[in-house]
């Protein structure tokens, strides 16, 4: 009972850690997070695997990342903090 009251504390926005395989909005991009790894700040991993900066602009409406903003790295490894 308690985890599944954890979970629905979750923001729907954030993704943590998982694979991305289907993407339902124009750029193809996700919110994402892993904070086991370091990332414990948002950013946008894309359909091609690619991370940018979070769409602080988009944020009221829910489109933080369509479009997301300029690029951090090419694989998790490459963003800022990331130590797994």
């Amino acid at each position: 009972m308690q985890f599944s009251a954890l979970l629905l504390t979750i923001p729907a926005a954030f993704v943590t850690a998982s694979p991305i395989t289907e993407r339902q909005v124009a750029s193809g991009c996700y919110a994402f997070e892993d904070p086991g790894c370091g990332i414990n700040y948002a950013v946008c991993q894309c359909a091609n695997g690619w991370f940018y900066q979070f769409n602080q602009d988009n944020a009221n409406n829910g489109n933080y990342c369509n479009p997301p903003w300029g690029i951090l790295a090419t694989s998790e490894s490459g963003l800022p903090g990331y130590s797994c």
